[in-house]
Formats: C-alpha cells, sequence, structure tokens
C-alpha cells in the first residue's frame, strides 16, 4: 500500500489540518497521533507503516497532524484544548463522518477524551493507546528535546525503538516541529490534567498499554481505566511506546482488531448527558442601580448589557442558553474560552459603570432540547454567587483544562456550595498580563 493523498480541512478558527483518508472496509476510525507525527514521512518507520495497513483492512481509517505540528498549520492558534479537540470535527466533517470510532495515542489519548465526553454523540467507542490522564513529569523532557531537536532522539524515543536509521529519524523530526515549537508543545502535554473529564465519557472505552513501556509507565494506564465509567484495560507485552518492529506492532495492532470488530456494545450512558463549561453571570446591585435609574434607563442598560454579552460570547464561538434579565447562562466547549467571554463583559460593561461578576464550572449537563439542566448548571450558578464585583470564580475541575492559555488562577480555598455535595475548592482566574 503507498500512502496515500494529503488533503486538509479546515478548523472553526481557520487553520488547515492535514489529513489522509484509507477508505477501507469496515467502521470508520479516527486515529489522534501524539506530539511525533507527519501524515507522511511517518510512512516511512516500518513498524506504523504496518499498523496502517492492518487497521486499514479492517476499517476505514483517517489520521491527522494536529495544530503545530506535521504538515498542518505550526501554529497552535489560541492553543487551548477546546481548539484542539476541534481540529477532530474538522477532520470528521472533511471526511463525511458523522461518528467514528476515535483513537488517541500519547498525548492524542488525553485529547480524545475530551472530544469523547464534549461530543458523545460523534464518538462510537474510545480507544486510548499508551496515554496517560495527567502527567505532569513529562514536561520536563521540554528542555531536552529543544536542545538536541533532529537527531532523532524523540523519535528514537517515542515512535521508533529497535530502528538505527538515525538520519532519517532526524530528517522526520526536522520536518515535524521547530526546535521551540515542539519545546512548547512538550510543556503544554504536562499541564494536562483530565482526570475529572473521564467519569465523563459515554463512549465504551477501551486502554491499551505495554507493561513496560519506557514513556508512560503502566500506572497511568490503571488510573486513566479507573476514571472511565465503562473502561477496559488491556495490557500487552513489551518494552515500547510506539515501536519500529512488525511484531511490536502485531501485539497493538491484534488488541485494537478486537476493538474493532467486535460486538457492538451500547454505552449505559445517554447522549443528552455531555462535558461542557458552563459560564454564569449576573449584574451586581441590579435591584438597586433599577429604582436608581428608572425603568426607562435600566431597559437601555439591560440591552446595552444583552448586546456586549452576546457579542463577547459569539467571538469565542460560545452558545448563549439563555439571558436570565441581569445576566446570562452560556456554554462553551472549554474553560478557557469562557473565561476569555467573562473578562471581556467585565472590561466592555465597566465602561458603562455596570458591574459583573461570573461563575464558571466544566462538567456534566443535561441537554433539555435548547436547555441545559443537572448538577453542572447549579454549580456554575453557585460559583457566581460566590464571586465579588468585576470576577471570575471557577470550580476546581477548570485550572487543569486550559493548557496554552494566559490565564493566572489564585486560589480561594474550599467553599460549601448551597445545595452541591461536598466542599469545593475555587479560583480566581485572571488573564495574564502580555
Amino acid at each position: 500500500m503507498s500512502a496515500p493523498t494529503t488533503k486538509y480541512a479546515t478548523t472553526a478558527d481557520g487553520l488547515s489540518i492535514a489529513y489522509q483518508d484509507l477508505g477501507g472496509p469496515g467502521p470508520a476510525v479516527i486515529w489522534l497521533t501524539g506530539t511525533a507525527s507527519h501524515v507522511e514521512l511517518l510512512w516511512e518507520i516500518p513498524g506504523w507503516a504496518h499498523l496502517i495497513r492492518r487497521l486499514s483492512s479492517v476499517s476505514r481509517f483517517v489520521w491527522f497532524d494536529k495544530r503545530g505540528a506535521g504538515l498542518s498549520d505550526r501554529t497552535l492558534g489560541s492553543g487551548l484544548l477546546e481548539d484542539r479537540i476541534d481540529d477532530i470535527r474538522a477532520v470528521m466533517d472533511a471526511v463525511g463522518l458523522e461518528s467514528a470510532i476515535v483513537i488517541g495515542s500519547s498525548e492524542g489519548g488525553a485529547i480524545a477524551a475530551l472530544f469523547a465526553a464534549t461530543h458523545p454523540e460523534r464518538v462510537e467507542k474510545l480507544i486510548m493507546v499508551a496515554s496517560w490522564a495527567h502527567a505532569p513529569a513529562l514536561g520536563e523532557f521540554a528542555s531536552v528535546f529543544e536542545e538536541s531537536w533532529g537527531e532523532g532522539v524523540l523519535m528514537e524515543l517515542v515512535w521508533a525503538q529497535g530502528m538505527r536509521d538515525q538520519e532519517l529519524l532526524g530528517r522526520i523530526e526536522r520536518a515535524m516541529a521547530t526546535p521551540t515549537g515542539v519545546a512548547g508543545l512538550v510543556r503544554a502535554i504536562g499541564s494536562i490534567d483530565v482526570r475529572p473529564v473521564l467519569p465523563l465519557v459515554a463512549a465504551h472505552a477501551w486502554v491499551i498499554h505495554c507493561t513496560e513501556d519506557p514513556v508512560v509507565p503502566i500506572e497511568h494506564a490503571h488510573e486513566v481505566a479507573a476514571l472511565l465509567p465503562h473502561g477496559d484495560l488491556v495490557e500487552i507485552g513489551g518494552a515500547f511506546h510506539m515501536s519500529a518492529r512488525p511484531a511490536d506492532v502485531d501485539l497493538l495492532a491484534d488488541a485494537i482488531e478486537r476493538v474493532l470488530v467486535g460486538p457492538e456494545r451500547t454505552s449505559l450512558l445517554s447522549t443528552d448527558r455531555a462535558l461542557a463549561t458552563v459560564l454564569f453571570t449576573d449584574i451586581v446591585g441590579s435591584t438597586d442601580q433599577a429604582a436608581t435609574l428608572g425603568d426607562a434607563r435600566w431597559a437601555q442598560v439591560l440591552d446595552d448589557h444583552d448586546r456586549i454579552c452576546r457579542r463577547a460570547v459569539e467571538e469565542v464561538r460560545g452558545r448563549i442558553v439563555k439571558m436570565t434579565g441581569d445576566g446570562l447562562l452560556a456554554t462553551f466547549d472549554g474553560p478557557a474560552t469562557a473565561i476569555t467571554a467573562a473578562h471581556q463583559m467585565i472590561d466592555r460593561l465597566g465602561v458603562l459603570g455596570v458591574h459583573v461578576r461570573a461563575g464558571i464550572h466544566t462538567g456534566e449537563v443535561e441537554r433539555r432540547g435548547d436547555d441545559i439542566g443537572g448538577i453542572g448548571v447549579n454549580l456554575a450558578a453557585r460559583v457566581m454567587a460566590a464571586a465579588g464585583d468585576d470576577e471570575v470564580w471557577v470550580s476546581s475541575t477548570v485550572p487543569g483544562l486550559t493548557v496554552g492559555a494566559p490565564i493566572e488562577f489564585t486560589s480561594l480555598g474550599t467553599h460549601d456550595l448551597k445545595g452541591i455535595p461536598s466542599r469545593w475548592e475555587l479560583f480566581e482566574a485572571r488573564i495574564s498580563a502580555g
């Protein structure tokens, strides 16, 4: 099999994502690689080429370079996790897939899980290969890779155990990214934390991991499988992350094929429940302001408020669920964009002398037509109620999902929130200067 033609999908923020579509029999598969990715040159790694050939013989196999690497746009755009999961949506839309089996390897596993929780209707099954939920120690590799980038060090460690062609590995690295670019990607990896997200994955999931993986210890797979509500752990023998040796790859391919061609398993969770970031805002002291200004002037203030808030939400591709009279309820694919929108509202309304407060929580919500409900919505409302004038407060699920965003969090300690079980640690979120 020769490498197929590389094509491009366009993301919501206008980036080009390089992908290849190997139209084979069986179910559709979308594969997210880790940091080391190049949809054309990785065909020169014998192990990866062998894996593609095997999987595309039993599935329609689609894979792509995530933003920032390979043949996709080298910029991360905003760099936010919610934008990176949009790469998956863009490719699925480009190849005409409403849903697919989503596979993520290495770093791609965490992003695949985030996509599965956010868009449950588009994920038939989830497979996480050699992946993790939170591994801050991996970020420590950044300076090492930056210093040796282009010599094949990362490729040999991550992709090509058993391969001795250092010149080829170095050439692939140089084509994938620049030294500073890969260092930024690796540092971001160490900040990813999808542990709060995994219990919200509706699809059945398989966690496939080598027992002696030299990059990601097997303990990470145990943690991931335990957090997934329908997660099966599949341990395979071997001491590799990804490998150039066909014998190693066959062990991995065997495990994946059993999932691809296995019997369908219906999720016990409804796709009416999904991961979302919920933003609540309200005008501070609205009753007193209304009494002071009078009905006519107050009505104009509310019109200006609604216009400004709608624009702030739409600018970051959020969705307004409803206006609440003196505030709003909105949802976003991730917390970084919600925080950005909240601060835009505060800044723009402040010019008019209107002060607002905001509360944000990332968690499970129930879809009720155009409305949403559930404890995730209630929690965001309670967080907002605790915030002060022109402040954005967030729950403890938020900081680990804002990788790449210029946001600073200050712990506000643990709080009792009315009607919400247990105490919650809350944070104030501010946009970093510069």
